[in-house]
């Protein structure tokens, strides 16, 4: 059984999330708090494997109990937004600043029906943040993981687009690799994060924001430029030839939208030889079909290392397959991707 901490202020809210976990089979709530300085305690005396956490809760709230938390009894933690509003979506993003390793919607309106729609999605997330692996956290920076291949074996051929992909665990990697990138980047970023539909808008102004590169939302058919590019809630990302985007429609089969077999499968088939992938941490195994099929028509392949992903489900299930060229850190990925920059 999967041990879950609630931390909710609301009596309502904790008393509808018991219920949706009660009835499931993988999970089981060991604990309830109220407050963030409570979540502190009975973390470190309950020992969960995954904590669903508010945002806004009297005294400590969630962004800086979640800090806390990853500093003292570090445990997966996914952040649950009560609202869609800018500042509750920017409270969203800094919490995965402090640790967190999803974000998801709460329930509000007509709690019940709304929860029925988001239950399978909530359960996703603490399913998969509860195999997550993370680490304590402390004031000083980490330092990014040191280089274990040498420079030819980060050789990369002509590029003139690139494809990026990521779930769970996600977001600070890719915040670590467009910080770490020359301003401006001369190539398009073509970029698959898997988030709740409401985030998206605010996801991309966080990156924007926090990497310094231009991080925008594509309109279909939208020409192909230097910049990060993301498909809005509910549509797919792909190259539509090999100077346009498109946003091809969700699919009653789609497990996940965007998705990144889809972005990688159109990079295959419209401008392989000039493109490259990169699939970084995340559970499942959505990009490893499509990152094949790119490698097999002549694209340049990347997954991201195990040891620095939260969760190395997606780039192994590519790794089973040989779709991956390389297998690198980010620090590593980001050395290949300024080659490819150079090159320009």
């Amino acid at each position: 059984m999967i041990r879950l901490l609630i931390v909710e202020d609301s009596v309502t809210q904790r008393e509808i999330f018991r219920r949706l976990f009660a009835e499931d089979g993988e999970f089981t709530v060991v604990a309830e708090a109220a407050t963030g300085e409570e979540a502190v305690r009975l973390v470190q005396t309950h020992l969960p494997d995954v904590i669903l956490m508010d945002i806004h809760m009297p005294g400590m709230g969630g962004i800086a109990a979640t800090r806390e938390i990853m500093r003292v009894c570090p445990v997966p933690i996914v952040v649950a937004s009560a609202t869609l509003r800018k500042q509750d979506v920017n409270l969203a993003m800094k919490a995965i600043e402090a640790g967190a390793v999803a974000v998801i919607e709460k329930p509000q309106g007509a709690v019940l029906l709304h929860l029925q729609k988001i239950a399978p999605q909530l359960r996703e997330e603490l399913l998969a943040a509860s195999r997550a692996v993370v680490r304590r956290r402390t004031a000083a920076p980490i330092d990014p993981p040191p280089t274990t291949v040498t420079p030819s074996q980060m050789a990369i051929g002509n590029v003139d687009l690139i494809g990026i992909a990521a779930s769970t665990g996600g977001p600070p990697v890719l915040q670590q690799i467009f910080s770490s990138l020359p301003k401006p980047f001369p190539l398009p970023i073509l970029l698959v994060q898997h988030i709740s539909e409401g985030f998206v808008e605010g996801f991309a102004r966080w990156l924007g924001d926090s990497t310094g590169h231009p991080t925008r939302l594509v309109a279909d058919g939208a020409r192909l430029e230097p910049g990060i590019w993301l498909a809005p809630g509910g549509r797919h990302l792909a190259l539509a030839n090999r100077v346009r985007m498109e946003l091809p429609p969700r699919r009653e089969t789609d497990l996940h939208c965007p998705s990144a077999n889809v972005l990688f499968d159109s990079l295959g088939r419209h401008a392989a030889k000039s493109s490259l992938g990169i699939l970084l941490t995340g559970m499942g195994d959505d990009g490893a079909r499509g990152l094949l099929a790119l490698k097999q028509a002549g694209g340049q392949t990347i997954i991201q290392d195990e040891t620095s992903s939260l969760i190395w489900g997606m780039p192994k299930s590519a790794k089973e397959l040989g779709a991956a060229d390389q297998e690198l850190n980010p620090a590593e990925i980001v050395c290949v991707m300024m080659k490819a920059a150079h090159q320009k």
